[in-house]
């Protein structure tokens, strides 16, 4: 979360008793003021606490709101990509990953959290997907938003949801405390600097987000930890895959590229 961007936490308009637990309970993992709802306008509060945003608990959970918008937890385009992936079709991220059953994974970079669901698809029961997310709100959010959100008509996304395991915190401190070659893949998906979308999730990734580059060591510690491959998904034009010392995947033509390093022949 950027550094100036102030936050508190409240409640639906008329909670219970239950309700107001549960919001201080979110007000102290988040370290933000609980203030009293008392009906007022979720505006109001911002105004009055100069806040810009409020995590707002709910009965039916917690939902962010900022700049006039709700935002709500929905895994996104992974509905869309894991189907495709049922159905036999290649998915980009598992294809430049060399991604397989029983892989240990660690999504640096997780965001609202696709990615990460179809990577622990992919790597199965057996497998393991750690995403990790330094902003509180945004971990928050995603955490909870994998551990409870219902799909019925898709069970294998609610069990690949079940299955990622959040880790609130900077990903380069979390990558130095892994030992060497302890891990199949590395992943990294900086939040990107320029537009390439206007879908609500990279919306709400923006309002809570830190645009920062990513940093060399965060790279060089991956490259120590990963057994196989560490990989980088950037713009076309974005320049980071080349900065970073990527090497450019070729294959596909829209605006995203895949960068990667290759560390050894995996397990």
């Amino acid at each position: 979360m950027t550094a100036d961007l102030h936050g508190v936490v409240t409640t639906a308009a008329r909670p219970d008793p239950e309700l107001l637990h549960r919001a201080g309970e979110i007000a102290r993992r988040l370290g933000l003021p609980l203030v009293s709802r008392d009906r007022r306008k979720l505006d109001e509060i911002l105004a009055e606490y100069a806040a810009s945003f409020s995590a707002v608990a709910t009965r039916e959970g917690t939902f962010l709101y900022a700049d006039g918008r709700q935002y709500r937890y929905h895994p996104g385009m992974a509905v869309v990509r894991l189907r495709q992936v049922m159905r036999g079709h290649p998915d980009p991220l598992l294809e430049v990953g060399e991604v397989r059953p029983g892989d240990r994974v660690v999504d640096a970079t997780l965001g609202l959290g696709a990615d990460a669901i179809v990577l622990s698809h992919a790597v199965g029961p057996e497998g393991r997907v750690v995403g990790v997310e330094d902003r509180p709100v945004v971990a928050f959010f995603v955490e909870e938003g994998l551990s409870t959100y219902a799909y019925p008509a898709l069970p294998e996304l609610e069990a690949a949801m079940r299955r990622v395991d959040v880790v609130w915190g900077d990903h380069v401190d979390y990558l130095r405390r892994l030992p060497d070659r302890s891990v199949d893949l590395v992943y990294f998906d900086p939040m990107f600097r320029k537009t390439i979308s206007a879908s609500r999730g990279i919306d709400a990734l923006r309002v809570f987000g830190d645009p920062s580059a990513l940093r060399f060591e965060a790279v060089k510690e991956a490259v120590r930890v990963a057994r196989r491959r560490v990989v980088l998904k950037d713009r076309r034009d974005g320049g980071e895959i080349d900065r970073l010392g990527f090497q450019p995947v070729p294959k596909g033509s829209g605006r995203i590229q895949f960068g990667v390093i290759d560390v050894g022949g995996g397990k």
